[in-house]
């Protein structure tokens, strides 16, 4: 393989895979005032943010008037732990969190929550300096997987016994960062080896994609149509087509200052692509850009809070989420008008963004 970076350039990595660098805790449990929902009216739903810098994960009811509450991380000697990335699994029984130690351990962990309780049931010790970045089930939440940037691999957690099953090795210098699972195969954006790898699970065959770019993550539609892949560097969003195999690249707008997580609604007519910026020598960014999937073209573009990162859509697909790292808040989008109806204060650092409903979990 090639090699495509400078020595500044794998500082830069580095970057994207902490996003925040700072630690201390700063969870709020103020609303927005705008809020005119009455809880009766709303189904029982909760959306889970990882708040990096915070070393927490916020839980915002979605059913009681947007009350955010925290989960503090820290195991019991004290040590906080990033949460870069959280998923509610698919039965939405559990809810998982990749974080590292924020001391000089460097320890990496998968840590799980119970939904029902808000409290910690497991703490999966997966090993030192690994960089652990995101995590996804399989469709029937038997499985947990990871990627572990710093190794180049994916590691597969049995999601009942909580024991590293499997390990699956992607190569030197492919630095995987975020991934998706689709019809027993994984997804998986590579930002070094600037590609995609799809892993088929049951035989772990891993066949790589080039992409030309900085890939942090992967979205995935529900109709199982299209792979969605946000390039950091060159602004666009690679669209790979799960039939044919082929690549058509979505430039972004030109106030564009660098992609991170996207999300597809439920129905797969909208994507939503969170524009991170900052790094790179870029500026912060504060936008949100909203593509027409059919069309394959940028529609709409919604001014969120500033660096926005992480992405997620509800299961009637009437909203979507959105974590702004610097303002330490997640924006509520309304689909139907393409507004942002709420802004929420949440801990310090949002990074990873994850929605849960009565019987299940959002992808």
């Amino acid at each position: 393989m090639k090699k495509f970076f400078t020595p500044t350039l794998v500082v830069i990595l580095t970057m994207l895979f902490v996003m925040v660098s700072s630690c201390g805790n700063n969870d709020n449990s103020n609303t927005n005032s705008s809020n005119t929902d009455k809880p009766s009216s709303l189904p029982r739903a909760k959306v889970y943010v990882a708040n990096e810098a915070g070393g927490s994960v916020s839980v915002i009811d979605l059913q009681d008037s947007l009350k955010t509450t925290s989960i503090d991380l820290s195991d019991s000697a004290g040590t906080m732990f990033m949460a870069h990335n959280v998923q509610v699994a698919p039965n939405g029984k559990s809810v998982w969190v990749a974080a590292a130690g924020m001391d000089s351990s460097k320890t990496n962990y998968l840590i799980v929550i119970d939904p029902n309780s808000g409290t910690i049931k497991e703490r999966v010790l997966l090993g030192k300096d690994l960089h652990v970045a995101h995590v996804v089930l399989d469709d029937q939440s038997k499985n947990a997987f990871v990627t572990a940037g710093a190794t180049n691999e994916v590691i597969q957690v049995d999601a009942t016994t909580y024991q590293v099953v499997r390990k699956f090795d992607l190569g030197a210098k492919h630095a995987p960062h975020g991934l998706r699972y689709a019809k027993g195969k994984l997804y998986v954006a590579n930002m070094e080896g600037k590609s995609m790898s799809v892993i088929t699970v049951a035989d772990g065959k891993v066949t790589d994609i080039p992409l030309g770019g900085i890939a942090p993550q992967v979205a995935v539609t529900r109709d199982d149509k299209f792979i969605f892949i946000s390039l950091y560097d060159t602004k666009e969003v690679i669209q790979y087509d799960l039939k044919n195999g082929q690549l058509n690249r979505i430039p972004l707008p030109a106030t564009a200052q660098g992609p991170i997580q996207l999300y597809a609604t439920p129905d797969s007519k909208l994507l939503y692509v969170a524009d991170q910026g900052e790094l790179l020598g870029r500026p912060v960014s504060n936008e949100v850009y909203v593509i027409d999937i059919p069309n394959a073209k940028v529609i709409s573009t919604i001014k969120v809070g500033k660096k926005a990162h992480g992405v997620v859509a509800s299961n009637d697909g009437k909203s979507v989420y959105v974590t702004n790292t610097i303002d330490n808040t997640v924006s509520v989008i309304d689909v139907a008008s393409q507004k942002v109806i709420h802004t929420i204060p949440v801990g310090k650092g949002p990074n990873g963004i994850s929605y849960w409903f009565e019987t299940g979990g959002m992808p």
